[in-house]
């Protein structure tokens, strides 16, 4: 997780991302982070991803926690 900030979606290598995140335009910041978080089929439409987190407050919580890991 260290790293996301700043970083292109789908860049990570030997990481099996789906199409739809590699072929995806998204640069994680704050508010691409918070989009994603509460419907990643609304960014990226038929990726992999199967969950969203409902709470503002947990995805506040979450961009918080990867932002004070650092940025790629």
């Amino acid at each position: 997780m260290r790293g996301v900030f700043g970083r292109k979606a789908g860049t990570v290598a030997d990481f099996p991302y789906s199409e739809a995140l590699r072929n995806s335009d998204i640069v994680w910041d704050e508010p691409s982070l918070k989009r994603w978080l509460e419907d990643p089929q609304k960014m990226a439409p038929h990726n992999d991803m199967e969950f969203h987190v409902a709470a503002e407050s947990e995805r506040d919580a979450i961009v918080a926690y990867l932002k004070s890991l650092g940025a790629s």
